[in-house]
């Protein structure tokens, strides 16, 4: 049989009871939900403000400062909670009175959680990358899709995800295919015998390399180089600048199959290794030596 005085108001008033801290717990939550989610109002208006006034506000510098706001209302609850239930309080009390150990076995706890946090703070204020930059990334090309409050989540070309702590990726050397300027020089390599024209090979690349629909128009034209009189063939190296880095790839593509057909129809070979592979027994036979006239007796 239930008490029927469980849930009176005196002890739901009395926070030093199950039931009123249990009351206040339900209480102080609604209220950390209803700010934060003020804050986030506030937030995301002062945004669309700055937009309309041409000053944007970085996106991964609000999605990091709205996961943090949430963190500091909830932990700034919880002390306020535990301030005000009597049980807890003592607890508080306590583990602050102890507060040098109580400092030291937290950190060894949170070693890498807190790790995780300070460099995630640091990826946000310094901006090595943002969301939706195109980066490559322990060999792997992608877009940086979100950064929390302990990983980076790169969405790579296969449509995978990496997901890096960030106390690593703070600490990793990457490439940034959109800080300061997106644009881009794409190279192709390409071979040719050493029978071809130079000058007739020059022609046909750049003349296909105009036609590419994904070089930047209003850039330099495209431009070609030897750079190699390798063991079967001329290499050649050509240049063309591109947008970004998803046309480059594009471009490339592009590129070596116009190049290949273009070639085929002029007759300029591209060549492969050759190799003469002679049997022993196809081998003539060894020349049998005179003897020396000189030291016969």
């Amino acid at each position: 049989m239930v008490n029927e005085g469980w849930f009176s108001m005196q002890k739901l008033m009395d926070f030093g009871t199950a039931q009123g801290a249990l009351a206040l717990a339900v209480v102080m939550t609604i209220v950390g939900l209803v700010i934060s989610a003020l804050l986030t109002r506030v937030l995301m208006r002062i945004q669309w403000i700055m937009d309309r006034f041409g000053r944007g506000v970085d996106e991964t510098v609000l999605r990091y400062v709205l996961r943090i706001k949430t963190v500091v209302i909830f932990v700034a609850i919880a002390l306020v909670y535990a301030s005000l239930v009597p049980a807890l309080r003592v607890v508080v009390g306590t583990i602050l009175a102890g507060a040098g150990i109580t400092a030291l076995v937290v950190g060894f706890a949170a070693k890498s959680t807190l790790a995780n946090l300070i460099s995630g703070l640091s990826l946000a204020i310094y901006r090595p990358f943002r969301i939706g930059d195109k980066v490559t990334i322990e060999g792997e090309y992608g877009t940086v899709e979100d950064i929390t409050l302990r990983h980076t989540v790169v969405r790579t070309w296969e449509y995978k995800r990496l997901v890096i702590p960030n106390e690593k990726i703070d600490s990793m050397t990457l490439l940034n295919y959109n800080i300061v300027d997106p644009k881009i020089v794409c190279t192709v390599e390409l071979g040719v015998s050493y029978d071809t024209d130079i000058d007739l090979a020059r022609r046909l690349v750049l003349e296909e390399s105009d036609r590419c629909p994904y070089r930047l128009k209003e850039a330099e034209k495209p431009w070609m180089r030897v750079i190699a009189h390798r063991d079967f063939s001329i290499g050649l190296r050509l240049y063309v600048w591109v947008p970004d880095m998803d046309a480059a790839w594009q471009a490339k593509f592009w590129l070596l199959e116009h190049i290949k057909k273009r070639f085929d129809l002029e007759g300029v070979e591209i060549p492969f290794p050759y190799r003469t592979v002679v049997y022993k027994k196809d081998l003539p036979p060894p020349r049998r030596e005179m003897p020396d006239p000189s030291q016969s007796e």
